[in-house]
């Protein structure tokens, strides 16, 4: 997973690659420490798409460009459109199903 550290970083990110998964999440947060590892494994199985993380606490204007105010969140992108956005309570089935099913345009 890719560490971006910048709104520029993102956004050129989101733009260079075709199917993106952004995960927001912060340090001290037990819950994004203990879902990290399942969206990695998840990935490993999904080489199509990109995945981007972002610590909120280092990039406070996160919130403004990309209206995450919850953590942890996960956006996919494709296209460098929002296709899916699960915040706070993650649910992996839905997450599973929906990078299946946009892997086919990829």
């Amino acid at each position: 997973m890719n560490s971006l550290n910048s709104i520029d970083d993102i956004k050129y990110f989101i733009k260079e690659n075709k199917f993106v998964m952004l995960y927001f999440s912060s340090d001290g947060c037990k819950v994004c420490d203990d879902i990290l590892p399942m969206i990695e494994g998840l990935l490993k199985k999904h080489s199509k798409v990109m995945s981007g993380h972002v610590e909120v606490q280092n990039l406070p204007s996160v919130a403004s460009v990309f209206g995450v105010f919850t953590i942890p969140t996960i956006i996919l992108f494709l296209e460098e459109k929002e296709i899916l956005r699960q915040v706070r309570y993650i649910n992996f089935l839905e997450l599973k199903e929906q990078i299946q099913r946009f892997s086919e345009y990829v």
